[in-house]
């Protein structure tokens, strides 16, 4: 008998369609317990570098949160009926394909409704298939169901061999060089695209080597999300991280500064998604050098400190996209100071002497910044007519002063042997602004202009408009006093390391102004109605620890 198309959609199909269907379609993602690994998650390996959880069951307030988040998409207004419109998406999405695999009829009689998905490197060897493996969870004594529909797809010209008990089938998909390699017992059906790693994944799951669930890190991290989660995912930078150091030890002058750059590669990653009814939750909780075969010997900075900010009173209200961060002097002092390790020698091998430029700048390079404490960019307008800029808090108004005043006395010495630059001091209240006007030689009515303020312990950096607005501004015209950032603030946190806003609605109705008749039809019909119902997308991120929990949330009005 040979293979048939059909087989694509038979087991990787159904894994890649569920994913699909469950994020895309319904945003239905999977529940193990608070600090107890799932039964998918304990057949991925030690080395795993990437893992994704995934659930069609709803655990504790998620189902009615789910419905609740999806009543503002198209299609699934009734909350009630909520159950029976993911049984129609999911079908639908199945209907798609081209083997006449059925949701309802082949697969979700078997199904238990959890899926894990992992893998043990992001680039394999040339000529070596991707590690990817899939384990679905099978309903209580339903394994005759699976076999009953898996068992006609597979054609005599696989193979089978026995791995430790277990019968492992190999074949090639039809029309395809891909080779899958698959089993399964009562509890799981497991499909890899290695044979190795299929074997990898059963010596796991009978605790003949250890596994992802046995490791402290996923573990404990695993322990501080929720219990009632939608889905799980994690990443292991190290390999990765190893990879690079690899490639760059050789390349830069200074090992300290590939230690570094490596160091700050080398992240592990565990998350989670919730639903929260007006919004998604994704919640990451992120460690630095959290393992790896290298000990990392890097001195990198340490994470920003949680606080409270009034930056987000000095951004517009109509801000397109916001973001907010602490300790920016310190993070660039230290980038700063990596950058000079890797200068080249002196022609003697003696590093090169920069204490002229330290003269020059008044303070050592690697200093020169530390005045500033957090920092704000945003950019609102239009795309004809845009503002855009930076706001920044210092911690010392006389050494900021003098240290921008020592910035804008070299670049008008410098602009004095040419380039078009000239400065314009303006008074604006009680505030100087320094505009600044770019303009290329013997060119008319091309010129660009930069303002910058420094006024009540703030470095205003930007356009014109924004630098004059944002010293005009109150709090009340802010978006400091929008509910939607003050939403994310409050479920977050106030006192944190950084903010993000996007505020989707505002950008898709500028997108919609500029799509192109022709394509008009198609996005109203395909796209519009989709989009319509989000608000914005926010990220609170908090240090905890040596770890940083960040919170994406995606609302809907």
């Amino acid at each position: 008998m040979t293979l048939t198309s059909r087989w694509r959609w038979a087991v990787v199909g159904v894994a890649t369609v569920l994913v699909v269907g469950l994020l895309g379609a319904a945003f239905v993602l999977g529940r193990p317990g608070g600090g107890t690994p799932s039964t998918v998650a304990r057949y991925a390996p030690a080395n795993t570098v990437t893992y994704l959880e995934l659930n069609e069951t709803l655990p504790g307030d998620q189902h009615n949160l789910v419905a609740q988040f999806m009543s503002h998409f198209p299609g699934f207004a009734d909350q009630a009926a909520f159950d029976t419109k993911l049984d129609e998406t999911l079908q639908s999405i199945f209907d798609r394909n081209p083997a006449g695999v059925s949701w309802s009829d082949d697969v979700k009689p078997w199904f238990g409704g959890l899926i894990g998905i992992f893998g043990s490197t992001l680039a394999p060897a040339s000529g070596t298939p991707r590690s990817m493996t899939v384990a679905l969870l099978i309903k209580q004594d339903q394994r005759l169901a699976l076999e009953a529909w898996l068992l006609p797809l597979m054609g005599s010209d696989w193979q089978q061999s026995t791995y430790q008990g277990s019968t492992i089938w190999s074949g090639q998909m039809h029309d395809s060089s891909e080779r899958v390699n698959l089993t399964w017992s009562d509890e799981a059906l497991v499909v890899s695209t290695r044979v190795e790693d299929l074997q990898a994944a059963l010596d796991v799951r009978a605790d003949r080597t250890p596994g992802l669930a046995d490791d402290q890190f996923f573990v404990q991290q695993l322990g501080a999300l929720h219990a009632d989660r939608l889905g799980t995912f994690y990443f292991d930078g190290s390999s990765m991280a190893q990879t690079l150091y690899d490639q760059l030890s050789t390349a830069l002058p200074s090992g300290d500064l590939a230690d570094s750059l490596v160091s700050a590669v080398s992240v592990r990653v565990l998350g989670e998604v919730r639903a929260d009814g007006d919004h998604l939750t994704i919640t990451s909780r992120t460690t630095r050098g959290a393992r790896s075969d290298r000990p990392a010997t890097a001195d990198l900075p340490p994470l920003p400190s949680n606080r409270s900010s009034t930056l987000a009173e000095l951004a517009p209200k109509d801000a397109l996209l916001y973001a907010e961060v602490r300790d920016v002097g310190q993070t660039i002092s230290w980038i700063i100071a990596k950058g000079m390790t890797a200068l080249p020698s002196a022609s003697s091998g003696a590093p090169i002497d920069l204490s002229s430029l330290g003269n020059l700048l008044g303070s050592p390079p690697q200093e020169f910044f530390d005045f500033i404490v957090d920092a704000s960019v945003s950019v609102s307008g239009t795309s004809a007519k845009p503002d855009f800029g930076l706001v920044a808090s210092v911690d010392d108004m006389a050494i900021a002063s003098a240290r921008i005043e020592k910035v804008t006395a070299l670049l008008q010495t410098l602009s004095q042997f040419g380039g078009g630059v000239t400065f314009t001091d303006e008074e604006h209240g009680a505030a100087t602004v320094t505009v600044i006007t770019f303009s290329a030689p013997g060119t008319q009515g091309s010129a660009t202009t930069l303002a910058m303020s420094l006024s009540n312990g703030r470095l205003l950096l930007g356009t014109h408009d924004f630098v004059t607005n944002t010293l005009d501004r109150t709090r009340d015209q802010s978006l400091a006093a929008r509910p939607e950032y003050q939403a994310a603030l409050d479920a977050g946190g106030t006192s944190n390391a950084g903010v993000v806003f996007v505020d989707i609605a505002a950008l898709r109705t500028a997108y919609e102004d500029m799509v192109p008749t022709d394509a008009s039809g198609d996005y109203n019909l395909n796209a519009q109605p989709f989009l319509e119902p989000l608000s914005n997308v926010s990220v609170v991120s908090v240090t905890d620890g040596n770890t940083l929990v960040s919170h994406v949330f995606l609302y809907v009005k």
